[in-house]
Protein backbone atom coordinates (compact mmCIF):
# COMPACT_ATOMS: atom_id res chain seq x y z
CA UNK A 1 0.00 0.00 0.00
CA UNK A 2 0.92 3.38 -0.64
CA UNK A 3 2.77 4.91 2.67
CA UNK A 4 0.85 8.42 1.74
CA UNK A 5 -2.62 7.03 1.92
CA UNK A 6 -1.26 4.72 5.20
CA UNK A 7 -0.52 7.00 7.63
CA UNK A 8 -2.84 8.89 9.75
CA UNK A 9 -4.03 12.25 8.29
CA UNK A 10 -4.11 14.11 11.58
CA UNK A 11 -0.14 13.61 10.83
CA UNK A 12 -0.34 16.41 8.52
CA UNK A 13 -2.34 18.53 10.86
CA UNK A 14 0.58 18.19 13.52
CA UNK A 15 3.20 18.67 10.60
CA UNK A 16 1.55 22.25 10.22
CA UNK A 17 1.20 23.44 13.76
CA UNK A 18 4.57 21.74 14.56
CA UNK A 19 5.87 24.26 11.87
CA UNK A 20 3.92 27.10 12.96
CA UNK A 21 5.58 26.49 16.50
CA UNK A 22 9.07 26.24 15.07
CA UNK A 23 8.73 22.53 16.90
CA UNK A 24 11.60 20.25 15.35
CA UNK A 25 9.79 16.71 14.96
CA UNK A 26 12.06 15.28 12.01
CA UNK A 27 15.53 15.27 14.51
CA UNK A 28 15.28 11.50 15.38
CA UNK A 29 15.08 10.97 19.57
CA UNK A 30 14.08 8.29 21.88
CA UNK A 31 11.92 9.55 24.56
CA UNK A 32 11.22 8.26 27.64
CA UNK A 33 7.43 8.37 29.30
CA UNK A 34 6.04 8.38 33.35
CA UNK A 35 3.10 10.14 34.39
CA UNK A 36 1.83 11.68 37.89
CA UNK A 37 -1.42 12.83 39.13
CA UNK A 38 -2.99 10.75 36.76
CA UNK A 39 -6.36 10.37 38.32
CA UNK A 40 -7.59 7.95 34.85
CA UNK A 41 -10.47 10.40 34.89
CA UNK A 42 -11.82 13.51 35.28
CA UNK A 43 -15.61 13.69 36.51
CA UNK A 44 -18.03 15.56 38.81
CA UNK A 45 -18.40 12.19 41.57
CA UNK A 46 -22.27 12.47 41.78
CA UNK A 47 -21.80 10.79 45.33
CA UNK A 48 -19.87 13.92 46.61
CA UNK A 49 -21.24 16.64 44.47
CA UNK A 50 -17.70 18.11 43.45
CA UNK A 51 -14.63 16.93 41.48
CA UNK A 52 -13.64 13.19 41.72
CA UNK A 53 -9.69 14.96 42.35
CA UNK A 54 -7.66 17.80 43.68
CA UNK A 55 -8.61 20.49 40.57
CA UNK A 56 -5.12 21.90 41.27
CA UNK A 57 -2.94 18.84 40.54
CA UNK A 58 -2.22 18.38 36.58
CA UNK A 59 -2.06 15.72 34.75
CA UNK A 60 1.79 15.15 33.87
CA UNK A 61 3.30 12.68 31.40
CA UNK A 62 7.02 14.07 31.59
CA UNK A 63 9.90 12.11 31.29
CA UNK A 64 13.75 11.81 29.36
CA UNK A 65 14.66 12.35 26.09
CA UNK A 66 17.61 11.89 24.31
CA UNK A 67 19.06 12.16 20.60
CA UNK A 68 19.26 8.75 18.88
CA UNK A 69 22.69 8.50 18.19
CA UNK A 70 23.69 9.28 21.93
CA UNK A 71 24.41 6.07 24.16
CA UNK A 72 24.04 6.23 27.80
CA UNK A 73 25.35 3.27 29.42
CA UNK A 74 23.69 2.72 33.05
CA UNK A 75 21.71 0.31 35.59
CA UNK A 76 19.99 0.60 38.44
CA UNK A 77 23.63 -0.63 40.08
CA UNK A 78 25.05 3.26 39.37
CA UNK A 79 22.03 4.69 41.16
CA UNK A 80 21.97 2.66 44.48
CA UNK A 81 25.26 4.10 44.73
CA UNK A 82 24.83 7.44 43.59
CA UNK A 83 21.65 7.92 46.13
CA UNK A 84 23.13 5.60 48.97
CA UNK A 85 20.04 3.11 48.52
CA UNK A 86 20.25 -0.21 50.28
CA UNK A 87 20.51 -3.25 48.24
CA UNK A 88 17.32 -4.60 47.93
CA UNK A 89 15.11 -1.64 46.05
CA UNK A 90 14.40 -2.68 42.83
CA UNK A 91 13.08 0.23 41.16
CA UNK A 92 13.57 4.02 41.25
CA UNK A 93 10.11 5.71 42.21
CA UNK A 94 9.54 8.86 43.17
CA UNK A 95 6.59 8.22 46.22
CA UNK A 96 9.10 6.13 47.84
CA UNK A 97 12.34 7.79 47.19
CA UNK A 98 11.48 11.50 46.90
CA UNK A 99 7.90 12.10 47.44
CA UNK A 100 7.90 13.21 51.28
CA UNK A 101 4.38 15.93 51.27
CA UNK A 102 4.25 18.87 48.67
CA UNK A 103 6.74 20.44 46.30
CA UNK A 104 8.60 22.44 48.83
CA UNK A 105 9.13 19.43 50.83
CA UNK A 106 10.81 17.37 48.24
CA UNK A 107 12.87 19.78 46.91
CA UNK A 108 14.32 19.30 50.42
CA UNK A 109 15.77 16.01 49.21
CA UNK A 110 19.29 15.60 48.29
CA UNK A 111 18.21 12.32 46.20
CA UNK A 112 16.71 14.54 43.92
CA UNK A 113 19.51 16.99 43.30
CA UNK A 114 21.84 14.38 42.66
CA UNK A 115 19.24 12.66 40.42
CA UNK A 116 18.73 15.36 38.64
CA UNK A 117 22.62 16.30 38.40
CA UNK A 118 22.97 13.47 36.97
CA UNK A 119 20.54 14.30 34.20
CA UNK A 120 21.61 17.40 33.92
CA UNK A 121 25.36 16.32 33.22
CA UNK A 122 24.31 13.22 30.34
CA UNK A 123 22.87 13.50 27.03
CA UNK A 124 18.99 13.42 28.26
CA UNK A 125 16.91 16.34 28.11
CA UNK A 126 13.51 16.43 30.00
CA UNK A 127 10.27 16.95 28.39
CA UNK A 128 6.66 17.10 29.88
CA UNK A 129 3.18 17.83 28.91
CA UNK A 130 1.19 19.02 31.82
CA UNK A 131 -2.96 19.64 31.57
CA UNK A 132 -4.57 21.58 34.04
CA UNK A 133 -7.93 20.10 34.67
CA UNK A 134 -9.87 22.84 35.18
CA UNK A 135 -8.85 25.09 32.69
CA UNK A 136 -9.35 22.08 30.27
CA UNK A 137 -13.50 21.67 31.09
CA UNK A 138 -13.84 25.06 31.19
CA UNK A 139 -12.91 25.44 27.38
CA UNK A 140 -15.68 23.50 26.68
CA UNK A 141 -17.73 26.04 28.10
CA UNK A 142 -15.88 29.18 26.64
CA UNK A 143 -16.09 27.25 22.51
CA UNK A 144 -19.91 26.52 23.38
CA UNK A 145 -20.74 30.47 23.39
CA UNK A 146 -18.21 32.18 21.44
CA UNK A 147 -16.29 31.71 18.35
CA UNK A 148 -12.79 32.66 17.12
CA UNK A 149 -13.94 35.01 15.03
CA UNK A 150 -16.17 37.02 16.94
CA UNK A 151 -13.26 37.55 19.39
CA UNK A 152 -10.88 38.31 16.59
CA UNK A 153 -13.48 40.92 15.26
CA UNK A 154 -13.72 42.34 18.83
CA UNK A 155 -10.41 42.83 18.77
CA UNK A 156 -9.29 40.35 21.65
CA UNK A 157 -6.54 37.21 21.62
CA UNK A 158 -8.72 33.89 21.54
CA UNK A 159 -6.21 32.35 23.57
CA UNK A 160 -5.78 35.25 26.16
CA UNK A 161 -9.44 35.09 26.08
CA UNK A 162 -9.82 31.40 27.38
CA UNK A 163 -7.43 32.04 30.19
CA UNK A 164 -9.72 35.18 31.51
CA UNK A 165 -12.48 33.16 31.34
CA UNK A 166 -10.82 30.57 33.38
CA UNK A 167 -9.59 33.21 36.26
CA UNK A 168 -13.07 34.35 36.17
CA UNK A 169 -14.47 30.84 37.52
CA UNK A 170 -10.94 29.93 39.55
CA UNK A 171 -12.20 31.35 42.80
CA UNK A 172 -15.57 29.85 42.71
CA UNK A 173 -15.02 26.30 42.31
CA UNK A 174 -17.07 24.92 45.54
CA UNK A 175 -19.89 26.99 43.34
CA UNK A 176 -18.80 25.65 39.97
CA UNK A 177 -18.81 21.81 41.41
CA UNK A 178 -22.05 22.17 42.24
CA UNK A 179 -23.74 23.69 39.32
CA UNK A 180 -21.56 21.22 37.45
CA UNK A 181 -23.43 18.26 39.64
CA UNK A 182 -27.00 20.38 39.32
CA UNK A 183 -26.79 20.14 35.24
CA UNK A 184 -24.84 16.55 34.86
CA UNK A 185 -21.82 18.60 33.19
CA UNK A 186 -20.71 17.97 30.23
CA UNK A 187 -24.31 16.77 29.03
CA UNK A 188 -26.43 20.07 29.48
CA UNK A 189 -30.22 19.48 28.26
CA UNK A 190 -31.25 21.29 25.97
CA UNK A 191 -34.23 22.89 27.84
CA UNK A 192 -31.32 23.85 30.56
CA UNK A 193 -29.24 25.66 28.93
CA UNK A 194 -31.02 29.45 30.12
CA UNK A 195 -31.08 28.08 33.53
CA UNK A 196 -27.33 26.46 33.28
CA UNK A 197 -25.86 29.48 31.53
CA UNK A 198 -27.80 32.24 34.26
CA UNK A 199 -26.58 30.21 36.84
CA UNK A 200 -23.21 30.75 35.65
CA UNK A 201 -23.77 34.37 35.80
CA UNK A 202 -24.97 34.52 39.01
CA UNK A 203 -21.60 33.18 40.22
CA UNK A 204 -19.51 36.20 38.71
CA UNK A 205 -21.59 38.75 40.28
CA UNK A 206 -22.09 42.48 39.18
CA UNK A 207 -20.92 43.43 36.00
CA UNK A 208 -19.68 46.81 37.38
CA UNK A 209 -16.59 45.39 38.92
CA UNK A 210 -15.20 44.04 35.99
CA UNK A 211 -13.09 44.18 33.39
CA UNK A 212 -13.90 45.38 29.48
CA UNK A 213 -12.68 41.90 28.62
CA UNK A 214 -14.81 40.08 31.18
CA UNK A 215 -17.33 42.18 30.51
CA UNK A 216 -17.77 40.87 27.21
CA UNK A 217 -17.44 37.44 28.22
CA UNK A 218 -20.31 37.58 30.36
CA UNK A 219 -22.14 39.20 27.21
CA UNK A 220 -21.32 36.29 25.91
CA UNK A 221 -22.49 34.15 28.41
CA UNK A 222 -25.91 36.24 28.91
CA UNK A 223 -26.37 35.77 24.59
CA UNK A 224 -26.14 31.80 24.96
CA UNK A 225 -28.75 31.38 27.75
CA UNK A 226 -30.58 32.48 25.15
CA UNK A 227 -30.05 30.04 22.30
CA UNK A 228 -30.96 26.51 21.29
CA UNK A 229 -27.17 24.85 21.59
CA UNK A 230 -24.25 24.69 23.20
CA UNK A 231 -22.20 23.04 20.40
CA UNK A 232 -19.73 21.30 23.05
CA UNK A 233 -22.00 20.32 25.92
CA UNK A 234 -24.87 17.88 24.46
CA UNK A 235 -24.84 14.79 23.65
CA UNK A 236 -21.86 13.68 26.65
CA UNK A 237 -21.82 11.29 29.70
CA UNK A 238 -23.30 12.54 32.41
CA UNK A 239 -20.51 14.60 34.55
CA UNK A 240 -17.48 12.99 32.65
CA UNK A 241 -15.07 15.72 31.31
CA UNK A 242 -12.08 13.75 30.95
CA UNK A 243 -13.17 10.21 29.88
CA UNK A 244 -8.95 9.26 29.89
CA UNK A 245 -5.66 10.50 28.82
CA UNK A 246 -5.13 9.01 26.07
CA UNK A 247 -4.83 11.98 23.72
CA UNK A 248 -1.84 13.17 25.29
CA UNK A 249 0.60 9.96 24.96
CA UNK A 250 -0.81 9.94 21.05
CA UNK A 251 -0.07 13.29 20.25
CA UNK A 252 3.99 12.99 20.53
CA UNK A 253 3.61 9.67 18.70
CA UNK A 254 1.90 11.36 15.74
CA UNK A 255 4.23 14.57 16.29
CA UNK A 256 8.05 12.87 15.98
CA UNK A 257 7.24 10.00 13.84
CA UNK A 258 10.92 9.43 13.07
CA UNK A 259 11.59 9.36 16.80
CA UNK A 260 10.76 6.25 19.63
CA UNK A 261 8.80 6.31 22.41
CA UNK A 262 8.98 4.44 25.30
CA UNK A 263 6.54 4.41 27.95
CA UNK A 264 5.50 3.21 31.19
CA UNK A 265 2.76 0.14 31.34
CA UNK A 266 -0.70 1.89 31.55
CA UNK A 267 -3.16 -1.02 30.39
CA UNK A 268 -5.65 1.13 29.64
CA UNK A 269 -4.27 3.78 27.99
CA UNK A 270 -2.15 1.56 25.79
CA UNK A 271 -4.49 -0.27 24.39
CA UNK A 272 -7.21 3.05 23.25
CA UNK A 273 -3.72 4.39 21.92
CA UNK A 274 -2.81 1.32 19.67
CA UNK A 275 -6.37 0.97 18.13
CA UNK A 276 -6.06 5.09 17.54
CA UNK A 277 -2.69 5.11 16.21
CA UNK A 278 -2.41 4.71 12.47
CA UNK A 279 -0.94 1.99 11.09
CA UNK A 280 1.35 3.15 8.32
CA UNK A 281 4.66 2.85 7.64
CA UNK A 282 6.52 4.25 10.99
CA UNK A 283 4.04 4.88 13.01
CA UNK A 284 3.01 1.29 13.81
CA UNK A 285 6.39 0.93 15.06
CA UNK A 286 7.75 4.04 16.61
CA UNK A 287 5.82 3.26 20.36
CA UNK A 288 5.71 0.77 22.67
CA UNK A 289 4.80 0.31 26.47
CA UNK A 290 7.17 -1.39 29.00
CA UNK A 291 7.22 -2.27 32.45
CA UNK A 292 8.78 0.11 34.54
CA UNK A 293 11.06 -1.84 36.38
CA UNK A 294 12.69 -3.17 32.87
CA UNK A 295 14.04 0.33 32.14
CA UNK A 296 15.86 2.35 34.07
CA UNK A 297 15.17 5.36 32.24
CA UNK A 298 11.33 4.69 32.29
CA UNK A 299 12.33 4.80 36.55
CA UNK A 300 13.87 8.36 36.07
CA UNK A 301 11.05 9.37 34.31
CA UNK A 302 9.05 8.95 37.25
CA UNK A 303 10.99 11.39 38.86
CA UNK A 304 10.83 14.39 36.49
CA UNK A 305 6.76 13.41 36.07
CA UNK A 306 7.02 13.45 40.13
CA UNK A 307 8.34 16.60 40.78
CA UNK A 308 6.89 18.37 37.96
CA UNK A 309 3.50 16.84 39.33
CA UNK A 310 4.10 18.84 42.83
CA UNK A 311 5.49 21.82 41.34
CA UNK A 312 2.77 22.39 38.73
CA UNK A 313 -0.05 21.64 42.00
CA UNK A 314 2.11 24.18 44.22
CA UNK A 315 1.98 26.93 41.24
CA UNK A 316 -1.84 25.93 40.65
CA UNK A 317 -2.39 26.46 44.21
CA UNK A 318 -0.46 29.74 46.15
CA UNK A 319 -1.05 32.95 45.16
CA UNK A 320 2.23 35.44 44.08
CA UNK A 321 2.09 36.76 47.72
CA UNK A 322 2.84 33.33 49.11
CA UNK A 323 5.49 31.97 46.71
CA UNK A 324 7.35 35.22 47.35
CA UNK A 325 7.13 34.10 51.04
CA UNK A 326 8.08 31.03 50.51
CA UNK A 327 10.66 31.85 48.69
CA UNK A 328 12.36 34.12 51.48
CA UNK A 329 12.23 30.37 53.70
CA UNK A 330 13.96 28.18 51.18
CA UNK A 331 17.06 26.59 52.26
CA UNK A 332 19.97 26.10 49.94
CA UNK A 333 19.23 22.36 48.91
CA UNK A 334 15.82 24.03 48.19
CA UNK A 335 17.08 26.85 45.90
CA UNK A 336 19.79 24.39 43.88
CA UNK A 337 16.91 21.44 43.34
CA UNK A 338 14.57 24.23 42.21
CA UNK A 339 16.86 26.24 39.85
CA UNK A 340 18.48 22.86 38.70
CA UNK A 341 14.72 22.06 37.75
CA UNK A 342 14.79 25.52 35.54
CA UNK A 343 18.19 25.08 34.09
CA UNK A 344 16.77 21.66 32.72
CA UNK A 345 13.34 23.03 31.51
CA UNK A 346 15.39 25.71 30.10
CA UNK A 347 17.95 23.22 27.62
CA UNK A 348 15.27 21.22 26.81
CA UNK A 349 13.45 24.58 25.73
CA UNK A 350 16.58 25.34 24.06
CA UNK A 351 17.09 22.32 21.89
CA UNK A 352 13.22 21.54 21.01
CA UNK A 353 10.28 24.10 21.76
CA UNK A 354 8.22 21.03 21.50
CA UNK A 355 9.41 19.43 24.82
CA UNK A 356 7.42 21.37 26.66
CA UNK A 357 3.82 21.48 26.44
CA UNK A 358 1.47 23.04 28.67
CA UNK A 359 -2.30 22.72 28.61
CA UNK A 360 -3.47 25.50 30.79
CA UNK A 361 -4.02 29.36 31.05
CA UNK A 362 -1.64 31.76 28.28
CA UNK A 363 -0.09 33.29 31.43
CA UNK A 364 0.98 29.41 33.34
CA UNK A 365 4.53 29.69 31.55
CA UNK A 366 5.26 33.11 32.69
CA UNK A 367 3.81 32.30 36.46
CA UNK A 368 6.34 29.85 36.03
CA UNK A 369 9.20 31.80 34.97
CA UNK A 370 8.43 34.37 37.34
CA UNK A 371 9.10 32.43 39.91
CA UNK A 372 11.82 30.67 39.26
CA UNK A 373 13.04 34.53 38.32
CA UNK A 374 12.21 35.50 42.08
CA UNK A 375 14.32 32.91 42.88
CA UNK A 376 17.62 33.44 40.91
CA UNK A 377 17.19 37.39 42.57
CA UNK A 378 17.45 35.96 45.91
CA UNK A 379 20.06 34.23 45.53
CA UNK A 380 21.96 37.13 43.35
CA UNK A 381 21.65 39.32 46.28
CA UNK A 382 22.08 37.02 48.86
CA UNK A 383 25.76 36.44 47.82
CA UNK A 384 26.21 39.62 46.76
Amino acid sequence: MNREKNIDPLVYMQQELCDMWGINNQAKYVFYYDESNNCRKFWVDDSKQQFNTDYTADFVLAGLVKKEEDTVDVSLETFRRLLKLQGNVEEIKFKKLYAKGDFLHCVKEKRLFETLSWIDKSPFYIHYTNVNNLFYTLVEIFDSIVGFDEISEFGYDYLKMKSVFYYMFKEKTDALQSLMFKYKYPNIQRENIKEFCNELLSLLGSRREMKENEKFLAGMLARAAESDELVFLHNNDDYVMQENYAEFYIDPIRKYQKSRHIFDEEIIVQDIVKKQIAKGENMADNFKFVKSETDIFVQLSDVIAGILGKLFKYINSTSVNQRRRDIEDLSKIQVDNILLIDKLRTEANQENPGFLCSIGPFDGVGILDRFFETIKSRKENRVN
